[in-house]
């Protein structure tokens, strides 16, 4: 390997291996989409600090909502939105659409209170209410996101995936694996590799947390990939 981590060759391998693929027919087809599969799936459970960004959004006077890809190409979720003056940051609240529908004032400018991700006009767009008017404007000039960026998926052999960390990347091997034994009617068989997956990442991410003096932060649960369980997955935390 060409550096540190498990490669996308080496994880796909792997798969094929154990998934006991390796004579059917497009293997390396079928184990590169689970592995970008598991990726994707990875990357809700949890906010990655590989995957956490910043991007200032430059202002319009009197104009209340900008185009997210244009400021953050491959947003996922946003975590934080402030504007800032001598190094302090002025938070503005983000909220969910009951809140702004209850609490905002489109017919008026100022400083921004409220913020709300939305894709209402078809196009994924940040919005603030009050809009920013010239004086908010000549004063702090941008506003400010922190944000979950998309994972990049995997391609080439010499890939290596953003998450998880290194230590933890047999998850996406185990999370892969677990899929393709679901696609084969193999239901004990997708159970145990989840698990296995489970497992990794729960014992990694206390780690992680306790090193670094964190709670744990959460995000969405732990599912099966493409496959309805009916016992439930453990969900990650603190003991």
């Amino acid at each position: 390997m060409s550096t540190y981590g498990l490669e996308f060759s080496n994880l796909y391998s792997r798969v094929k291996d154990y998934a006991n693929i390796n004579n059917v027919v497009n293997a390396d087809t079928k184990a590169k989409a689970a592995i970008n599969d598991a990726l994707r799936l990875i990357s809700v459970m949890r906010y990655w600090e590989q995957l956490r960004r910043e991007s200032a959004i430059t202002l319009t006077a009197s104009t209340p909502a900008y185009t997210i890809a244009t400021y953050a190409a491959s947003f996922d979720r946003i975590l934080s939105c402030w504007y800032e003056s001598d190094s302090v940051r002025y938070p503005i609240e983000i909220v969910d659409d009951e809140k702004w529908n209850a609490q905002s004032d489109i017919d008026s400018d100022g400083i921004p209170e409220i913020c709300r991700i939305t894709k209402a006009d078809g196009t994924l767009k940040i919005q603030f209410s009050p809009a920013p008017d010239a004086t908010f404007i000549s004063n702090y000039t941008s506003i400010y996101i922190e944000y979950v960026k998309k994972p990049t998926e995997l391609s080439g052999d010499n890939d290596v995936p953003e998450i998880p960390d290194t230590s933890q990347q047999m998850a996406i091997v185990y999370l892969a694996v677990s899929d393709l034994l679901g696609k084969q009617g193999d239901v004990n068989g997708m159970t145990a590799w989840e698990m296995k997956a489970t497992r990794l990442l729960n014992t990694a991410h206390k780690i992680d947390d306790r090193k670094q003096g964190r709670v744990a932060r959460l995000g969405k649960p732990m599912i099966p990939i493409n496959y309805g369980m009916g016992s439930g997955m453990p969900d990650y935390s603190e003991e």
